[in-house]
Parts: structure tokens; C-alpha cells; sequence
């Protein structure tokens, strides 16, 4: 970045440097390349390296912008695809906006409450949450002028994706003003293809990656404490494809560490749990950490000497936002496999050098049509007097042609959740008992769990699903079964050896596929949509 530059970001962002930028006392080259063209009122894709400071290279110039010209209401909506991400953005960005005066507020499963009496200038959520606002409090968006959607790589292409499409067009219908809308994410193979879903004029910004990529193909675990050992890395951040394997890996690898702390990661684990587990790795000297996705994304766990992959990455963009996670302070990144066969070696061997080339990679994109059945829902339980086919077709036509919607309607009439009166599509009384509920909200797949309690201390630990064992791994640590009374289930620390419950998998389609149309089903069948995954 020249300083020439450097001064020009400086003087646009009149009120919002200081707050954002002065303890850095310069811009990064996404900031440089960003922050003008959102001033300009620009819609942005922005794909830049984890870490190199895509959130103030937007929230700066949208809070410049909101003070500028007096944005009132909840002005600007960040949409990240977690709870626990959604936490840390807060922290990260409540401060630089307080002191702007502009309020944040953050709205997700675990954090409910939204004054109706004060609503923040920008607020934190997550899909599901945003859904369940648009029809509760869609008087919210009335002043809406900026939309970001973080991480859009961890959802595009998903239910979730999808439906974040559709509600970007039902926000269209409440606001009285156009809102922008940003694209943020580390690894987008095709950001323009990408970007086309969700806004029709926008702008490009690729930063490619400055770091070095070293990396190790090895057989074990055992391989990888020694290589560890040699190098001298300090913490490790260990990547598994499933629940199941963090914590086979967590328990097989503790000895090797020891007396080091290795620790687990994952969505069954509590709150307290994973937070623990960060708090470790944050503090300690050296520690291991293993866990799913649910750390590829930008939560804050300290730096990292070296990233292992457990198992082979489900995408070469995966690889990238894995292996990104390790060396921010350094020019180097430091990358292990662990390759179960000659031919994951193989694969691995492939994928890095692509890495290192900078290639992305990308999927076929393939609309989930269980989003216009939960859409519908919503939808409908938003509009209590109804709409005409024709408006809800406008509303889904991203996902749906009229046929297409026809056959849905129509089927979920027959199952008794819609109406047809006055030439209106109505929820029916058992939809709208389901909205009141909270279930119409979420299209992601439930599942039969159970919470897992220490006996002794009365902490949760996290949750089960499928079989388990009297004695199994859960955080890491080994339990024994006490008792089983409903869904929960108490235990008590031991030693010795054990295995992991059997996590089920996610679903690769959403909860409402179930009611779709048989005739749409087939279709789906001819694409490979609707198959379960492990």
C-alpha cells in the first residue's frame, strides 16, 4: 500500500479511523481496496486471506456512511453462519461503533432479547434468527441500509445459503430505502458466480494470499507429535471431518501430549466446553486443539504454530480456510496431513500444490427445494391474511418456478398446513401453532439427542446422539454412565480406554425436504439431492 493511498482511506473515513484503524496506523490491502468503492455506495464480494481484516474493511465505511448521512433504526445487518461467531464479531466491533455512538446489538439462539423500545444500529445474527425477525418484527427493517453476509462460503450452496436468498428479497419488501449488500469470505473459488445469488450489481475484490505454504504428508499421529517435537511448534490446531473423530483423536493423542493439554472442539459440546477449550488454547504455552469445523471461521483462539488435518478436507477451499487458521503472525504457514492411504497422500499431495498456486476450486451449484416449503411456512406465518400465489412466486423465484410452486402449495394443502381462501394462500392453524412454537424457522435437520451431564459438578458437557456405550469420549476426557433418565444422561470422569458415541451425521438437505412433493423428490434424486452423508 503507498502512503499516497494509505492518506486517501484516512481522510475518507473522517470519523470512523480513529475507532477502527488508529492502533494499526495504516490499512491493509483489502481495507485499501474496499473501504472506497462501499463509500462509493457499491455492492462488494470481498475474498481476502483469513486475518487480513475484511470485517473493518467493510463496518468502517458503512459506519462512516451511517453517520454521514444520519442512518436511523437498525441500519446494517452482519449475518454470520454461527452462534459462536456471531459472539466473537461482537466483540470485536461493539467497541469501535460505541465510540462512533452507534449501539450493536446481537441476536441469535442463545441470545434472544432485542429491545423494541432502543433497536441497535447494527445487529449480529444468524440466519435462522434473521428468519424468525422478518416475521415477528419485520417494523425492524423499515430503515435497513446495509446487509453483510460473513463466511458466505459456510453456507452457499447449502439450505442455508438458500435461504438467506429468499430473505434478502423479503427484507426488500420492509425497507423504504435500497440497502447494500457485502459478500465477505477467505476462500471463494468463484466469487462472482457466487456473489450473482444473492445481488445483482456488485463489485470484485480478490486479495490473494502473502503467506508461504509449507507442508508435511505423514502416516500417524505418532508422525506428527515427533514432527511437532523437531520443529519446535508450540500450539496445534487439529482439524477432523466429524464429532466422532475429534474425539477418538483427542483421546488417542492425549498421551503423546501429555502433560500438555489437548482439548476438543465441536457443535455437541456446551457452550462452557467450547469456550473452555478456547480459553486453553488463548493461554496456554503449548496445547492442542481438535475440532470440526466449527473453528475454520474466524474465533479467536490465539496464534497457531501449526495446522494438522486429521482427516482429508471435504474441499480445496476447506483446505484453505483450515490451514489459514495457523501462522497469522508469521509470513509462513505450517501444514500437516495425516493421509490414511497411498491414495489420500495422493490426493493431499495434489490439493497443496493447487494451494500453493492459489487455485480455489469450486462445486456445481444446486438449489434445495426444501427452502421454498420452510419459505412458505414463514412466509405465510409473516403474512397472517395471506398472499396470492403470484406474490409468493415472487418472493421465491430464486429457487421455484410456478409449477414448481404449484405442486408444493397445493401438497402442503393437502397435508392440512396451508389454505386457499379468497383467492389468498393462508397458513393454516396447525402452521401457524408451529410458527408460535419457533419451528418454522430453522431448516436444519433435527435430531434425537442427549445432554450429558457430570454428575459431580453438575456441568453440562455437551450432547449425544445415536448409540453410546456405558463408558465413552466426550470433550476429550473419558465418562462413565451413572444413570439415564429421559433425554439426559449423567456421568462420571475415569480412566482407561473408550469409545465415542455414535454423532450422526447432518443431512444434506433440509428439515422441510420431508415435505415435498413426491414428483419433486425423483427430480431431486436425478441430481444426488436428498442422499444423507455420515
Amino acid at each position: 500500500m503507498s502512503d499516497e493511498s494509505g492518506a486517501s482511506v484516512r481522510w475518507a473515513l473522517e470519523r470512523a479511523w480513529v475507532p477502527f484503524f488508529s492502533r494499526f496506523g495504516r490499512v491493509t490491502p483489502v481495507q485499501e481496496a474496499t473501504i472506497p468503492l462501499i463509500l462509493s455506495g457499491s455492492n462488494v464480494v470481498v475474498t481476502s486471506p483469513t486475518a487480513s481484516g475484511k470485517t473493518e474493511a467493510v463496518l468502517a465505511p458503512l459506519a462512516e456512511l451511517a453517520l454521514k448521512e444520519r442512518w436511523l433504526g437498525l441500519a446494517i445487518l452482519y449475518v454470520v453462519p454461527t452462534r459462536a461467531l456471531a459472539n466473537d464479531t461482537v466483540a470485536r466491533i461493539e467497541g469501535p461503533l460505541c465510540e462512533l455512538g452507534l449501539r450493536t446489538a446481537i441476536r441469535h439462539g442463545d441470545r434472544r432479547f432485542l429491545s423494541r423500545q432502543n433497536p441497535p444500529n447494527c445487529l449480529v445474527t444468524t440466519p435462522e434468527s434473521l428468519d424468525s425477525l422478518v416475521c415477528r418484527r419485520p417494523d425492524l427493517f423499515a430503515d435497513l441500509r446495509a446487509v453483510v453476509l460473513d463466511e458466505i462460503h459456510l453456507v452457499d450452496g447449502t439450505y442455508r445459503g438458500d435461504q438467506l436468498r429468499i430473505l434478502l428479497r423479503r427484507l426488500e419488501r420492509l425497507v423504504r430505502h435500497r440497502f447494500s449488500v457485502h459478500l465477505l469470505s477467505a476462500t471463494l473459488g468463484q466469487p462472482t458466480e457466487v456473489a450473482e445469488r444473492y445481488v445483482s450489481d456488485f463489485e470484485v475484490i480478490v486479495i490473494p494470499g502473502s503467506r508461504e505454504l509449507d507442508y508435511f504428508l505423514v502416516d500417524s499421529p505418532e508422525e506428527v507429535f515427533e514432527l511437532t517435537r523437531s520443529r519446535g511448534w508450540k500450539k496445534t490446531l487439529w482439524f477432523c471431518n466429524t464429532r466422532q473423530s475429534v474425539e477418538n483423536t483427542a483421546v488417542g493423542i492425549s498421551q503423546l501430549w501429555k502433560p500438555y493439554p489437548v482439548v476438543a472442539h465441536h457443535g455437541s459440546l456446551s457452550k462452557a466446553e467450547r469456550e473452555e477449550a478456547e480459553r486453553v488454547m488463548k493461554e496456554a504455552k503449548t496445547a492442542v486443539c481438535v475440532a470440526t469445523s466449527t473453528l475454520e471461521i474466524g474465533i479467536d483462539i490465539g496464534d497457531i504454530d501449526s495446522v494438522v488435518l486429521g482427516d482429508p478436507p471435504l474441499s480445496l477451499s476447506s483446505l484453505h480456510q483450515r490451514v489459514g487458521r495457523g501462522s497469522r503472525r508469521s509470513g509462513r504457514i505450517n501444514a500437516v496431513a495425516v493421509a490414511g492411504s497411498h491414495y489420500e497422500k495422493l490426493l493431499l499431495k495434489v490439493w497443496f500444490e493447487a494451494a500453493r498456486m492459489g487455485a480455489m476450486g469450486g462445486v456445481p451449484y444446486i438449489p434445495d427445494r426444501s427452502v421454498i416449503v420452510q419459505q412458505v411456512f414463514s412466509i405465510l406465518y409473516q403474512y397472517p391474511g395471506g398472499l396470492k400465489g403470484t406474490e409468493i412466486l415472487e418472493i421465491v423465484s430464486p429457487l421455484a418456478d410456478e409449477r414448481e410452486l404449484s405442486l408444493i402449495v397445493n401438497h402442503l394443502e393437502d397435508l392440512g398446513f396451508v389454505e386457499y381462501i379468497g383467492g389468498r394462500w393462508l397458513g393454516s392453524s396447525r402452521a401457524r401453532d408451529m410458527g408460535e412454537r419457533g419451528l418454522i424457522h430453522s431448516n436444519i435437520p433435527d435430531e434425537e439427542t442427549y445432554t450429558v451431564m457430570n454428575a459431580e459438578s453438575g456441568k453440562t458437557i455437551g450432547t449425544v446422539s445415536g448409540e453410546f456405550g456405558d463408558v465413552f469420549a466426550l470433550a476429550g476426557r473419558i465418562w462413565k454412565v451413572v444413570s439415564v433418565a429421559g433425554n439426559q444422561v449423567k456421568v462420571i470422569p475415569v480412566k482407561g480406554p473408550a469409545l465415542p458415541p455414535a454423532f450422526r451425521g447432518r443431512r444434506a438437505t433440509g428439515a422441510f425436504y420431508k415435505y415435498l412433493p413426491s414428483e419433486l423428490k425423483e427430480l431431486d434424486k436425478v441430481t444426488g439431492i436428498g442422499c444423507s452423508f455420515p
